[in-house]
């Protein structure tokens, strides 16, 4: 019997994104455990390549975590973000793996809460597809 892999690796902006992470933490919100999270100083730097290589390396899912359209810190990122999202959701398409597999999310700062709800409701979804 095959198990779907729920492992999501999270790349979140050091701004707004990972505050929501913070937050959580501090009010003491679980989420799940097969949440990894990758810290990077805007999402803009997280390409297509990098989000495909983490589907190779066998997780289940990538959520892209940043800041509310208007409101990056370097005042690049909303366009970036979503060529880059279009893209990989383009080639996990192809390669039949599942759009849906791809997830960004973009919260207002230090929303905790709605951090773990996200997250938890896209391994549902993950766990849902198979």
């Amino acid at each position: 019997m095959s198990r779907t892999n729920t492992d999501v690796v999270v790349f979140t902006c050091n701004w707004d994104g990972f505050s929501c992470i913070e937050a959580a933490a501090q009010s003491r919100l679980n989420y799940p455990t097969s949440v990894k999270v990758v810290r990077v100083s805007c999402l803009s730097r997280v390409h297509s390549g990098l989000i495909l290589k983490a589907f190779d390396l066998g997780v289940g899912g990538v959520m892209l975590l940043g800041c509310e359209p208007g409101n990056c810190y370097y005042e690049n990122d909303d366009k970036f973000n979503v060529i880059e999202y279009e893209k990989a959701r383009g080639v996990l398409g192809l390669l039949g793996l599942g759009m849906d597999r791809l997830k960004l999310t973009r919260l207002p700062r230090c929303d905790g809460e709605g951090f773990v709800k996200q997250v938890t409701r896209f391994i549902a979804e993950i766990k849902q597809a198979g």
